[in-house]
């Protein structure tokens, strides 16, 4: 059985837990970076560098399910510290290594760590927090990612750009190691143990199915991670070619939806209930389909900065609201599998992504992609927003229950 004991003890975790996730995601980034510019470098197409980001996401789409299954039934400090050591080993030899197939492979094997130790920190923080602290600790651990997201292209730029790709690479290697620490150092375990007769049968995207919530929820997300994947390809010929901009703009902007996502995960902490995450759900999802319309609608790049600011601090509350609701409908032996469904989902719509992002680059204008994405995105809280709000109530009133089928 999970447990925990003690405030401080709580609080140093979760400290622990926060700076863990987001020095780790600092060196994915940052090695993303390095590896990206030793492709162009060496003269690899663009094909090449779209694989790379596929590699990265395809092994938390696929094993998904065998993720989950590993977090619900093994101890959470064994898989915590052995996934680090087990990446710190792959990206030492992603450091030496040159041939795109094997930099591709070794950047995939990387991806499947991730998604385990990811997976497992997701599901251990109820237990750190207590589901009724979930929001607010959910909201640290993504400005905690935000801030690292916002430094790392910049890391990465100069490291690679002052000693090559291989010193980003070492200190992503070194990431893992603190992973491995980390895991060792929190003091709250998941141990839920082997499941028994039909709960071993019951896959994540089966729980998933089966709860008419999480199914609404992860629609929505899973919309937006389409739109926003596809409109992210485009970004650049939105302000490079359509607003006529400088490469410095191209990045103030990236910037300001960054500073955005980073204000947005620190509100999104602000509400506990259930029905108030669905509310501020809701509202943010309109927010950021207004916000894609108002970069289509924008005479001058200038004028992308506060749209910018305003979509990525709404980007930032829906990711904490719907993360925070799913792991709040999940009984606590299958977190595991319903973060790993949820990862999978959202990973695999990101890969649609970058596919219809070039595609549609090759048959519409900047303008008319923004315009289109923002207005499918108003499809989901207007269709889904009603019921949403009924379940969203239900699970505040009786939140003493578990939910989630078992």
């Amino acid at each position: 059985m999970s447990f925990t004991t003690g405030r401080p003890r709580r609080r140093d975790d979760l400290w622990i837990t926060v700076g863990a996730r987001a020095i780790s995601l600092l060196g994915d980034v940052t090695a993303v970076v390095a590896l990206t510019l030793r492709l162009h470098d060496f003269g690899s197409g663009a094909w090449s560098i779209a694989a790379l980001f596929i590699a990265d996401l395809v092994p938390v789409v696929v094993l998904a399910p065998l993720v989950g299954a590993l977090v619900d039934r093994y101890d959470s400090r064994l898989l915590l510290v052995w996934s680090g050591l087990a990446q710190a080993a792959l990206c030492f030899a992603l450091a030496q290594a040159h041939q795109t197939a094997l930099v591709l492979g070794l950047v995939a094997a990387l991806g499947a760590g991730e998604a385990l130790n990811g997976t497992t920190w997701q599901a251990l923080l109820p237990d750190i927090v207590g589901v009724e602290r979930l929001p607010a600790a959910m909201g640290l651990s993504q400005a905690g990612s935000t801030a690292a997201l916002i430094v790392a292209p910049a890391l990465g730029g100069l490291l690679t750009g002052a000693y090559g790709a291989r010193v980003p690479l070492l200190v992503d290697a070194a990431t893992f190691l603190v992973i491995a620490a980390a895991g060792l150092l929190v003091r709250t375990r998941r141990e839920v143990g082997r499941p028994a007769g039909h709960e071993r049968r019951r896959g994540g995207y089966r729980l998933v199915r089966d709860d008419p919530m999480l199914v609404a929820l992860l629609t929505m997300i899973s919309l937006f991670a389409l739109l926003g994947g596809t409109v992210n390809v485009i970004e650049v010929y939105l302000v490079r070619d359509t607003l006529h901009s400088t490469a410095t703009w191209y990045g103030l902007v990236g910037g300001a939806w960054a500073v955005g996502a980073l204000l947005g995960s620190m509100l999104g902490g602000r509400w506990r209930s259930a029905f108030a995450l669905v509310r501020a759900v809701l509202a943010t999802s309109a927010v950021l389909s207004l916000s894609t319309v108002g970069f289509a609608a924008a005479p001058e790049v200038g004028w992308l900065l506060p749209v910018a600011v305003a979509g990525g601090a709404a980007n930032g509350v829906l990711n904490v609201g719907v993360g925070a609701l799913a792991m709040m409908r999940a009984a606590e032996h299958v977190r595991g599998r319903i973060s790993a469904t949820v990862s999978g989902v959202t990973s695999a719509a990101m890969i649609g992504a970058y596919v219809l992002g070039g595609a549609l680059a090759a048959s519409a204008s900047p303008r008319q992609i923004y315009l289109i994405a923002g207005l499918l995105g108003m499809f989901a809280p207007l269709t889904l927003g009603r019921w949403l709000l009924r379940m969203g109530r239900a699970t505040s009133v009786d939140a003493d229950r578990v939910l989630t089928p078992t």
